[in-house]
């Protein structure tokens, strides 16, 4: 005996399938433009920090540049005496409030003029030479920025350090002209966090409670940071490689923008515990919403398969009857289309068989009659 399943199974489970797999797919596909979606918020809210920090400190340092390139303009550079210059750039410091330090060196080296924003006493400066940096680890940088600025006549953004106050400051360098030549060498501290007003800013727009914002020197030296570092972080003299890319070190994912002029580094970092809480949530919800979507599309299918197939179910059962020669009692099921026809053209013809059993029983019955008489 040949085993077959009902047309009424077949259909349901047809019905189930499509509906499961549509929604699975659904669900998978918003998962997965979802997850995108975050991942690409959080690199985009970290560069869009580090931007945003990176222009107040553009924008300061473009203030203090734009001033002190008006000082090398003037004319005492040229014609004054150590003890005036060294007056001029005094109040210079003390009325911008830009500068730590505004130091100025004679094309040859030796140190002519010095002014300190504390007043303090410059006596232990006398006698400096800025070719004595050349031996020195820590200013070893710094005199070769300052040979750069004599050889090439034109200003240089030269290292980020931090002042003995803990003060975030940038070095820039200027060349004082005397027509063609370079009469001096003009070299500034600019303050970038005089008041810590940075560092609250970077609290602030920190990503995360458990993230980092960490500002760094071009030899990938931390210069000040707001919120708790990795144990091993470490972003080395390389970390500019990094930029406009994720990094994925130590738990974090981090972000880097490198500032161009004065080469300052801005790395941010995000625990990945946080992004993957925030994908599990989602990965969570999308489950459950993609379960409770499939069981409503499963019972709607096989609440369609139901009413389509029980009309041909009826159909099939009257025809069942006619084969045995009873004809079936009339069939009142919605249906549409070709259906709705067959269940027409079964209520006909079971009419008719009805009719003609009837007429042929009547026939009979007179016949039986007359025969008896």
């Amino acid at each position: 005996m040949k085993f077959s399943f009902s047309l009424y199974f077949q259909i349901t489970v047809l019905f189930v399938l499509i509906s499961i797999f549509s929604v699975v797919g659904a669900g998978t596909l918003n998962y997965l433009e979802s997850r995108r979606i975050i991942v690409a918020q959080f690199n985009k809210s970290m560069k869009d920090i580090a931007t945003t920090i990176g222009s107040t400190l553009n924008d300061k340092t473009d203030d203090a540049a734009e001033a002190i390139l008006r000082i090398s303009g003037h004319d005492i550079f040229l014609s004054g005496q150590p003890g005036d210059i060294q007056k001029f750039l005094q109040v210079a410091v003390e009325s911008s409030g830009l500068f730590n330090n505004i130091y100025y060196f004679d094309a040859a080296g030796p140190l002519k003029a010095a002014a300190y924003a504390d007043g303090r006493d410059l006596t232990r400066y006398h006698g400096e030479n800025f070719n004595n940096y050349r031996d020195q680890e820590k200013t070893k940088m710094v005199y070769l920025d300052l040979l750069r600025a004599l050889e090439t006549k034109t200003p240089v953004f030269s290292a980020f350090f931090k002042s003995t106050h803990d003060r975030l400051m940038n070095s820039f360098i200027v060349p004082v002209m005397r027509g063609h030549e370079v009469a001096g060498l003009l070299s500034c501290g600019i303050v970038l966090d005089r008041t810590n007003k940075l560092l609250k800013m970077m609290q602030e727009l920190k990503p995360h409670p458990h993230g980092y914002i960490a500002l760094l020197s071009q030899d990938g030296k931390m210069l000040i940071n707001a919120g708790e570092l990795p144990q091993n972080f470490s972003p080395g003299k390389d970390w500019h490689v990094f930029e406009d890319s994720l990094i994925h070190d130590a738990g974090y994912i981090q972000v880097v923008l490198h500032m161009e002029k004065p080469g300052l580094g801005i790395c941010i970092g995000l625990p990945e515990s946080a992004v993957r809480a925030i994908l599990d949530r989602l990965r969570s919800g999308t489950l459950s919403f993609t379960v409770g979507v499939g069981f409503l599309a499963s019972f709607f299918g096989i609440l369609a398969a139901w009413i389509l197939i029980s009309p041909l179910s009826a159909l099939v059962n009257g025809l069942r009857q006619l084969r045995l020669g009873r004809p079936g009692d009339e069939i009142d099921c919605r249906a549409s289309g070709e259906i709705a026809e067959a269940i027409s053209v079964y209520n006909d013809l079971s009419d008719k068989i009805r009719r003609d059993s009837q007429m042929t029983a009547m026939w009979a019955a007179l016949w039986k009659n007359d025969s008896e008489k």
